[in-house]
C-alpha cells in the first residue's frame, strides 16, 4: 500500500469504480500526480473534473486544492521520518513554542476562573489528557468532569448550562465525534474551547478560543505518530495561567 492509499484506506470503501482508479493513479505516480492540476489528473484518468472533486469531498477533503497541498507535504514528511526522532522532536518542539499564542493562554485561563464548571471532552488517545486536565482543576475545587464516552457526549447539548466551559481535546482537530458536539453546541450560549496540535482544523473553526501549537502530522507505517506531548504541554500551561489568576498573584 503507497503513501496516499495509506492515509486515506478508512475511506476507500466509500468510492466508486472510478473514483477509486484516480486514487489508485496518483497513489501510484506520487511524484508526477502532485504536478499536475485538476484537469490534468482528469484527462490522464478519462474522467471528469467533478468525478475527482467528488472524491476528496469523500476522502474527508474542501477539495483538490486541498489534495494538491497534501501531496506536496507528503514529501516533507517522509524526510522527518528519515530524521533520527530525538533531534526530530527538538525541532518540532522549538517550532512549536513559536506558535503559542499568550493572549490566548490569557484569555482562556479567565474563561476558566469564571466559569462554574468545566467540561473536558476527550476521545481515543486524547481520553487521557482529557483526564489529566480535569484532575489539574479539581485540585483548586473547580467543579469539573471530563467524558469520553460516545452517548454521553451526545448528550452534552442537553447537560450544559450558560455558565459552563466545555473544552474539547483533539490532536488532528479533526475527530468526527468532537466535531459533531461541538457543532452542535456552537448553537447554544455557551462558552466553548479546543486544544489541538494544529491552528487550522475544522474543530479549531466550530470553538469560541482554539489554543493550539502547530505541529507537523507525521505517519509511519500507517500509525499516527504525531507527537501529543505538546497537547500536555499546552494544558500544564493553561494550569499554570490559571492558577496564577485565580490565587490573584
Amino acid at each position: 500500500m503507497g503513501k496516499i492509499l495509506d492515509q486515506f484506506g478508512n475511506h476507500i470503501a466509500e468510492l466508486t469504480s472510478t473514483e477509486k482508479q484516480v486514487l489508485y493513479y496518483i497513489d501510484q505516480n506520487l511524484d508526477e500526480a502532485k504536478k499536475l492540476s485538476l484537469t490534468e489528473i482528469a484527462k490522464v484518468n478519462n474522467v471528469s473534473t467533478t468525478t475527482i472533486v467528488r472524491m476528496t469531498h469523500k476522502l474527508g477533503l474542501e477539495g483538490f486544492s486541498e489534495l494538491r497541498y497534501l501531496l506536496k507535504t507528503i514529501e516533507n514528511q517522509q524526510s522527518l521520518l528519515n530524521d533520527n526522532p530525538v533531534e526530530r522532536y527538538q525541532t518540532e518542539f522549538l517550532s512549536a513554542f513559536e506558535t503559542i499564542s499568550i493572549e490566548e493562554l490569557e484569555k482562556l485561563s479567565e474563561r476558566i476562573k469564571n466559569a462554574k464548571r468545566v467540561i473536558v471532552v476527550g476521545v481515543g488517545l486524547s481520553k487521557m489528557l482529557a483526564e489529566y486536565f480535569s484532575m489539574l482543576l479539581m485540585q483548586t475545587n473547580k467543579q469539573t468532569h471530563y467524558t469520553y464516552e460516545s452517548h454521553m457526549i451526545d448528550l452534552l447539548p442537553n447537560m450544559v448550562e450558560p455558565k459552563d466551559l466545555v473544552f474539547f481535546i483533539s490532536s488532528s482537530g479533526e475527530t468526527q465525534t468532537v466535531i459533531k458536539a461541538a457543532e452542535k453546541l456552537s448553537y447554544k450560549v455557551v462558552e466553548t474551547a479546543a486544544i489541538t496540535n494544529t491552528s487550522d482544523s475544522a474543530l479549531g473553526k466550530l470553538v469560541k478560543t482554539n489554543l493550539s501549537m502547530t505541529v507537523e502530522r507525521v505517519k509511519y507505517a500507517g500509525y499516527d505518530i504525531t507527537a501529543r506531548s505538546t497537547l500536555m504541554l499546552l494544558i500544564d500551561l493553561l494550569f499554570e495561567y490559571y492558577l496564577k489568576k485565580s490565587i490573584g498573584k
